[in-house]
């Protein structure tokens, strides 16, 4: 068997999650593609018309400053060009650098290699990208000024604009890979639930089969992939059925062919009964060993009768109402148990339950002979009411129920590890099946606890809706 690993994340929410991180990652890569591709669009517009201004004030400089001009005047043609979105023209004749804005822009923000480059007759006209100290990003182009000695003009264009455009964009742009990110988690919930509901529709016709509604089927529909896997899953389902149909009515036969020769033999051992004294001291002997076991013989050929009738038939509760306490405390005394203490909250002595009170019956006298065959006896029964339920719950002091076996000796046939070192007078295996057939008949359940008082010993717990007042 297949055991769940503990920590493994579902399949829907494996689904959800590749849906959501396939969102994730196209929109991360449209996102940086169009940055990518709006900043290169917007740097190189910028640079194409910087570059045209550039060239059309260096050619003014070449017909109207003339070697040998002073600074006032170099500044005074520098200062009468239209610059470019607040651009700063730069001019270095010689050694001599002049700005026609030094408070945005001082000659001493080019750099060396870019000056140089410009001055260099196989570089000619030259441009750089760059921060200056204040961190303001820049765009510097730099032209050769033919006819003049040592000459270049330098227009300085800022780029603070585009930069405050690119984070706008940016922001955008990530609000909507957010988006979209959460739209394929949408997506991929939706996805999942429509892909895995033929799944959950195969999983509670499982649980229902499993629970015991042999009739339970998958509905074929008209899906071409899913028709086959429930075809097959509905054959497979008739097949179990049939079979634990047959394999019950094979029970419930032998059963009713057991009971008459069974009887006719108990009926032959109380006639010797009635003349053990004719007998030897080792013939008694064998007549008590032959009436315990026939004993348990007919204990289980009525188990299996009541059991088959489950499986064939499955049964049908007859509902009355009764005094619970006083119920409890009169099947506790049938069976020889009237030393059992029957404990109660106050308040509850009229308590009236609606049950079928022969299989209530059943299930306390199972409880009490389980203790009595495994535990040397209950040591009480406790009655207490659960909001609209009620709880019967049948201490012992024997040495309880391991916890990896608590769920196991509910089953047919199961005595757990205390069972199977059973001697005479021990039970048939099927007392505490039909203790959970009878409460699941009832819409309850059955637990077994370790004692609540920590004292040795197991508490046999049973669950019951049905308070009348």
């Amino acid at each position: 068997m297949v055991k769940p690993t503990r920590g493994k994340v579902r399949l829907r929410a494996r689904l959800t999650l590749a849906f959501g991180l396939g969102a994730l990652l196209l929109s991360t890569l449209l996102a940086a593609v169009t940055y990518g591709l709006v900043r290169e669009t917007l740097l190189e517009s910028r640079e194409s018309n910087a570059f045209s201004v550039a060239l059309n004030n260096a050619t003014q400089v070449q017909r109207r400053v003339k070697d040998g001009d002073d600074e006032a005047t170099v500044r005074a043609v520098l200062t009468s060009f239209r610059g470019f979105a607040s651009s700063t023209s730069v001019l270095r004749v010689g050694v001599n650098w002049y700005s026609a804005n030094p408070e945005s822009f001082v000659a001493a923000n080019i750099k060396t290699e870019l000056a140089d480059a410009v001055m260099d007759p196989s570089e000619g006209p030259a441009q750089m990208r760059y921060r200056l100290p204040n961190n303001q990003p820049f765009l510097v182009i730099g032209l050769p000024i033919e006819g003049l000695t040592r000459t270049s003009y330098f227009e300085a264009v800022p780029l603070d604009d585009i930069e405050d455009t690119l984070r706008s964009v940016g922001l955008a742009l990530l609000g909507a890979a957010a988006v979209s990110t959460l739209a394929g988690v949408g997506t991929g919930a939706w996805a999942a639930r429509r892909v895995l509901l033929p799944l959950e529709e195969v999983s509670q016709t499982a649980e229902a089969i499993a629970a015991g509604d042999l009739t339970a089927r998958l509905e074929v529909g008209q899906d071409r992939d899913l028709a086959p896997i429930a075809a097959s899953f509905n054959e497979m389902a008739a097949n179990l059925e049939e079979r634990i149909q047959r394999d019950a009515q094979f029970a419930s036969n032998v059963s009713h062919e057991l009971r008459s020769p069974l009887m006719t033999i108990m009926a032959s051992v109380e006639v010797l009964k009635g003349r053990a004294n004719e007998l030897s001291e080792k013939g008694q002997t064998a007549l008590g060993l032959l009436d315990g076991d026939l004993e348990r013989f007919r204990q289980l050929v009525e188990d299996l009768l009541e059991i088959s009738r489950y499986d064939t038939a499955g049964g049908a509760l007859d509902l009355d109402h009764l005094l619970l306490i006083e119920f409890v405390t009169r099947v506790a005394e049938q069976i020889d148990h009237a030393g059992v203490p029957v404990v109660y909250e106050p308040g509850i002595e009229d308590l009236v339950v609606e049950v079928d009170k022969r299989r209530l019956a059943r299930v306390v006298t199972n409880l009490l002979q389980n203790a009595r065959n495994y535990a040397g006896g209950a040591t009480d029964i406790e009655v207490r009411q659960v909001g609209t339920g009620i709880e019967i719950a049948v201490q012992d002091a024997g040495p309880g129920v391991p916890p990896s076996e608590r769920q196991a000796i509910f089953g047919r046939f199961s005595r757990g590890a205390e069972g199977g070192r059973r001697g005479y007078g021990t039970g048939t295996g099927l007392g505490l099946a039909l203790v959970a057939e009878h409460v699941r008949m009832h819409g309850g359940r059955v637990r077994v606890d370790d004692r609540p008082d920590g004292n040795p010993g197991a508490c046999f717990v049973v669950e019951l809706p049905g308070v009348v007042r």
